[in-house]
């Protein structure tokens, strides 16, 4: 068994959507010399870095991260691996039809676009899912859908209308081969939250 840290490290390079996102701050606020111990502030976005996106997010009164069964955060989970992948290219329903065959599990995109995660244009040239291929994944009941890029909003408005979170902005899935593994996508418990950084693990057989 391997376990694959499928998160970007929180900072204040952590990048941001759109310029109204708030910026990501770490401020140290006690330190050995003063107060004999380490204690650090963290001021970051709900949809910043490797996050989770809960329907509430595009949706005014939909649910909510914390309203979820913890079951979900550790799912049966198949990558479908598009890698190499052209700058905005999208991937096609057909493409992924092609591929996930079996209705039920969580699906994991991975196009290798984590490498540019930090990047000015990162979130300008990512390889975004269709419109048809998001329709496609709701019509193959995908519990959790994440990707190593953003999601559009149109993908937005698909899979959270449908109750389905969205895991985003993934990393490392270079470690990642086609097939099956356990997906753990824990989102920090806040109440009543449209989403919320996590940490995202792999458990590869």
């Amino acid at each position: 068994m391997k376990v694959v840290d499928l998160t970007h490290p929180i900072s204040e390079a952590t990048p941001v959507y759109f310029p109204w996102h708030p910026k990501t701050e770490v401020e140290r606020t006690a330190t050995f010399e003063a107060n004999r111990c380490e204690v650090r502030r963290l001021s970051i976005g709900t949809h910043s870095g490797t996050h989770i996106d809960a329907p509430s997010h595009v949706y005014a009164g939909y649910p909510t991260l914390d309203q979820y069964d913890p079951g979900l955060w550790y799912v049966e989970t198949q990558v479908l691996d598009f890698t190499p992948r052209e700058a905005r290219k999208e991937i096609t329903r057909d493409e992924v039809k092609a591929r996930l065959k079996q209705e039920g599990v969580g699906v994991l995109v991975k196009t290798g676009w984590d490498v540019h995660f930090g990047e000015p244009d990162y979130y300008a040239t990512y390889p975004p899912i269709s419109r048809e291929a998001a329709e496609y994944l709701v019509e193959m009941k995908v519990p959790i859908l994440a990707a190593d890029t953003p999601f559009s909003l149109d993908v937005h408005y698909i899979i959270l209308k449908r109750g389905i979170p969205l895991v985003t902005n993934i990393n490392n899935t270079g470690q990642l081969k086609d097939g099956m593994i356990k997906l753990i996508a824990a989102p920090l418990l806040i109440q009543g939250s449209d989403g919320a950084p996590a940490r995202v693990l792999a458990v590869v057989e």
